[in-house]
């Protein structure tokens, strides 16, 4: 089934072989191999063989949109091959929910404001609802909650013997969040119900928390169709689909409509690059069901850039024709001000192409500067090194290809699925796990703060 056309069941499910209802594939392992090679496809047969039986339940708030979606789109039928039984379930939620979550995402960014006593309440009326609707419908060993819209059901659901685990892969500013106390307590009073939690990177950790805690950074499918090595003639008809050309050199930000990945600092950047050099813009992107902004974004882009024909603003792009960008564009941008961890530019760099983008959040950890690509620290600087980049294309390969092999090492499904298994097998199997724990498979910590 192809993924922009994906529908769950109606209760949720997108994927469980327990109801026969597995529209998701990935290819055969095999065929990973010959990417990462023996060794690391070695490891992962040797986990998951001691961790066969295992039932696994994923729960998130959207099947489309985001990272989030596109992990789960690969890594539970990539698990369910390799022995694990795991399951993913999408929860309900109103329009009024969904604002409100989006609140919290901004709240938890660091943005000024508040959650009032009405925000609570429709939250948790929310979360009794799913509850209600009987969301879980067996007993797994493990269930993995991805951020903050269903965080509130571990307290709900939590029983007997099955492990909690709540994956936050958004950029949360802990500073921020103990200066706001009416969040602090109401995001802690749901966390502490969890048997651990898992952090994208080390500054993300929320240190207080009474909770082990463990370091695993996100990664893509090498093999998807977002992913996958495409020729020259298929780049080209993705692209005429979309009335580009490639005469000019392009630059492009891929990210959902969303003002923290600051669409409208990469026009101004673009503008002024243009001013010296010939070339075009692509704001690709999407909407999920869990952010109502993104139209309004996307609409206000489309009025403000009406006027230049070499600025692309394209919405709810196929997986492919993401790809046929990236793999045509000159040079890469990411201008987020938050950031989880930045999925798009782990794909970028996959692609072999230089990304230019703010340190925030995971991306620092992706970038080494000024070898695989640049950390910038405002728009004079973004111009700078595009423009070096545009001038230089013997400069922009051997970067590009260092992105990639770096990449290769450290952010690819097969590699990195390892670190969430013996997380799962940790809590599972241990008793009595310091609170204070923080555990890490790799020494991330050092990456992110190493100067190159």
């Amino acid at each position: 089934m192809e993924r922009e056309k994906f529908i769950p069941m109606k209760d949720g499910t997108s994927y469980s072989k327990r109801k026969g209802f597995t529209p998701l594939h990935v290819p055969p392992l095999k065929e990973y191999a010959k990417i990462v090679g023996e060794e690391p496809i070695k490891k992962l047969e040797e986990v998951s063989e001691r961790l066969s039986g295992m039932q696994m339940l994923e729960l998130s708030s959207t099947p489309l949109g985001g990272g989030v979606a596109e992990m789960l789109h690969s890594s539970v039928p990539f698990l369910n091959s390799i022995g694990i039984d795991d399951e993913w379930k999408v929860i309900k939620g109103s329009k009024e929910f969904f604002e409100i979550t989006k609140t919290l995402h901004h709240l938890l960014h660091g943005k000024k404001g508040k959650l009032t006593a009405e925000d609570e309440k429709i939250y948790f009326s929310a979360i009794k609802e799913n509850v209600a609707l009987d969301i879980i419908d067996y007993e797994p060993d493990v269930v993995f909650v991805h951020d903050p819209q269903p965080l509130a059901l571990a307290r709900e659901l939590k029983k007997g013997e099955e492990k909690w685990i709540w994956r936050c892969h958004i950029d949360i500013d802990e500073v921020a969040l103990r200066r706001n106390p009416r969040l602090w307590d109401f995001i802690t009073y749901w966390a502490e119900a969890f048997d651990a939690a898992i952090f994208t990177a080390a500054h993300f950790v929320i240190s207080q928390w009474p909770l082990p805690k463990f370091i695993i950074p996100p990664f893509i499918d090498p093999l998807s169709e977002k992913n996958r090595e495409m020729s020259e003639d298929e780049i080209q008809k993705e692209l005429e689909k979309e009335d580009i050309v490639i005469e000019k050199p392009i630059l492009a930000q891929i990210s959902r409509f969303d003002h923290w990945k600051d669409p409208e600092g990469v026009v101004s950047i673009y503008k002024k690059v243009k001013e010296k050099e010939e070339c075009q813009l692509i704001l690709a992107g999407g909407f999920a069901t869990d952010d109502p902004e993104g139209e309004r974004v996307y609409k206000e882009l489309k009025e403000t850039t009406r006027d230049d024909k070499d600025i692309h603003i394209l919405c709810e792009c196929s997986a492919s024709c993401i790809n046929a960008i990236q793999r045509a564009s000159s040079v890469i941008i990411q201008n987020s001000i938050k950031e989880g961890f930045g999925l798009t530019v782990t794909e970028a760099m996959w692609k072999g192409k230089p990304v230019v983008a703010r340190p925030v959040g995971g991306i620092a950890l992706q970038i080494r500067d000024g070898y695989t690509g640049f950390l910038i620290n405002g728009e004079e600087e973004a111009v700078k090194r595009i423009l070096h980049l545009l001038r230089d294309p013997k400069r922009r390969d051997v970067m590009g290809k260092r992105a990639r092999r770096y990449v290769k090492e450290h952010f690819l499904l097969p590699v990195r699925i390892v670190d969430y298994l013996l997380a799962a097998d940790f809590i599972n199997r241990m008793k009595g796990i310091p609170e204070e724990s923080i555990v890490s498979f790799h020494p991330w910590f050092k990456i992110s703060k190493r100067v190159w």
